[in-house]
């Protein structure tokens, strides 16, 4: 018998707009109410780390609590309340108030593009060519679960090594020869054992392989 797969269903482009419902309904429903696949609202909601939509539970809003929306952070006002954050960012929403953080200055709306950059280059490479400080782009990033740039050092075989660079090995600490040398740590440990060239500081009795 052959087996089924799973029906193909198309990449959505997400706008603001979109993700900014994300976990304020159910994935089913929202997904049912811009005509998607549960599974892409689900992957884009689980990608930007947004926790599921829970119901609230018999709230009860009152004047003194509606007074504090927007005057502090969702987070402070759900640990005062007992409450979910989501169920205080709805609540906020619903009623047209503005979040707290916009009133700061250090608050940001991120475009597309802006988000795009995040993990390809340095935070500080992002912040430079945005104009947004570098604690925020690292803030932004780890919000987002992206990992940090790291760049790729070059593979180094170990018949493509010049006398300048062998010159390097044995000579200071395997670590140190690959900082110096921009190569993998690996890459000089590998050049030395193969050459029998003893680990800097191993004639002195000081060290081991």
């Amino acid at each position: 018998m052959k087996k089924t797969q799973a029906p193909a269903f198309k990449r959505h482009v997400w706008i603001e707009a979109e993700v900014a419902r994300l976990g304020t309904m159910s994935d089913a429903d929202l997904a049912a109410n811009m005509a998607l696949d549960i599974r892409s609202v689900r992957r884009k909601r689980n990608l930007l780390g947004i926790p599921p939509y829970r119901p609230a539970k018999d709230t009860r809003w009152g004047r003194r609590e509606i007074a504090l929306l927007g005057k502090l952070p969702d987070a402070q006002v759900a640990r005062f309340m007992g409450i979910h954050m989501l169920t205080v960012g709805n609540k906020r929403r619903a009623l047209g108030i503005q979040c707290y953080a916009r009133k700061s200055k250090s608050w940001r709306r991120w475009t597309a593009k802006e988000i795009a950059l995040l993990g390809t280059m340095p935070d500080g490479d992002v912040a430079e060519k945005t104009g947004i400080k570098k604690a925020s782009v690292a803030w932004k990033r780890c919000k987002l679960k992206i990992p940090p740039y790291t760049q790729k050092r070059p593979k180094k075989l170990l018949t493509d090594w010049t006398r300048k660079e062998i010159s390097k090995l044995g000579k200071m600490t395997d670590a140190d020869a690959a900082a110096t040398l921009d190569l993998a740590f690996s890459a000089v440990r590998a050049k030395r054992l193969s050459l029998g060239i003893p680990p800097y500081g191993r004639r002195s009795g000081n060290t081991t392989d």
